[in-house]
């Protein structure tokens, strides 16, 4: 059995293994509502784990075109700089650096 808790509209917003405070209504594992919950969250997941790797496509190509000459850093608006001066500085801090001319680029 699981444990949930639901919102203002009686749909499921919380799904627990125990009791907890607004999660104490017990519905079975395969009830409809429990997969329906489990199954959009899954898809959100998807959603941002996409967009996550979508983002590093377009760092990466924006390092291309710069390593090709085709734009300037100094060309991109100055926020646009930041976000991908502060990328950059975090995924070489935590080695997570793999950028242009790696294993995780498709050669053109």
């Amino acid at each position: 059995m699981l444990y949930v808790a639901r919102d203002a509209e009686g749909r499921v917003c919380e799904l627990h293994p125990v009791p907890l405070d607004g999660a104490t209504e017990e519905v079975a594992a395969d009830n409809p509502e429990v997969l329906q919950f489990i199954h959009e969250r899954w898809r959100e997941s998807q959603l941002n784990e996409l967009d996550r790797d979508f983002v590093r496509v377009i760092e990466d190509t924006i390092e291309l075109l710069i390593a090709k000459g085709v734009i300037m850093f100094t060309d991109l608006p100055p926020k646009v700089q930041e976000k991908m001066l502060r990328r950059k500085e975090v995924r070489q801090f935590n080695g997570f650096e793999t950028g242009y001319g790696s294993n995780d680029i498709i050669p053109l």
